[in-house]
């Protein structure tokens, strides 16, 4: 009994999420500080059978060296037009958003375009019709403007912190974001030992996105094969081109 009650929840569940779930693209867009490119067009479509509320905003993307990212206010550096919607069933809605920050761009600009799907009553005429969403989904997605010059690069530096920690940290000093795929770091000591960071060493670093100015960091044991070492270079090695 317990197990039936358990998958009718679950249904019920899934049902009542997919009532009012909804598509929102694109993901991942590149803006251009000036032109036709600083204008782009989202997509929104309402597949189900209710009435939906979107509210359409822009905040501007950084993260701590240790990988949180947080988030302000970019409603200054956009135009949304409209931000703030009621979308019929089986409808789609398309949305503009205009970059108006800043036309001279010599590093890149990384934002998101969060799309929210906000409370909204379809309104009862007599008791017991209408519903209110209780199921609320959210769009976070990835925008960037485009700086005058593309230049890939990421320096890593490696060294012993307060802790008695190997602290290894990788810094974007080119123009663009660099995403860490396939990332392979060796690390040598100052008297010829070396030590090859495994995947468990890494964690979530590993394909991660170091965004333009960014820093991240790995902070571990020292390994036995670097014992003795008193200072350490490492070599960094990862899988990704910029592109828009």
């Amino acid at each position: 009994y317990m197990r039936r009650l358990f998958a009718l929840l679950f249904l019920l569940t899934f049902m009542s999420l997919a009532l009012f779930a909804y598509q929102f693209s694109p993901l991942n867009v590149t803006f251009e500080p000036s032109g036709g490119g600083s204008a782009k067009v989202y997509t929104i479509v309402n597949d189900s059978d209710s009435a939906i509320a979107i509210e359409v905003s822009a905040v501007k993307r950084s993260i701590t060296i240790d990988g949180e990212e947080y988030n302000e206010d970019a409603s200054q550096y956009f135009t949304i037009q409209p931000s703030k919607m009621i979308i019929n069933p089986q409808s789609t809605q398309l949305v503009r958003v205009q970059y108006r920050g800043p036309r001279t761009v010599t590093e890149e600009l990384s934002f998101r375009i969060i799309s929210e799907q906000i409370p909204y009553s379809t309104g009862a005429k007599s008791e017991g019709e209408g519903q209110m969403i209780s199921f609320l989904f959210v769009y976070s997605t990835s925008a960037y403007v485009q700086p005058g010059m593309i230049v890939e690069k990421v320096e890593a530096t490696a060294s012993i912190n307060e802790s008695g920690k190997l602290e290894i940290a990788f810094t974007t000093k080119g123009s663009v974001h660099q995403l860490l795929n396939d990332l392979s770091v060796t690390i040598k000591g100052n008297n010829g030992s070396t030590y090859t960071l495994t995947d468990e060493d890494m964690g979530a670093i590993k394909g991660s996105n170091l965004l333009c100015g960014a820093s991240l960091r790995i902070v571990m044991d020292v390994p036995s094969a670097l014992s003795g070492a008193k200072s350490f270079t490492p070599e960094i090695k990862y899988n990704y081109s910029w592109s828009n």
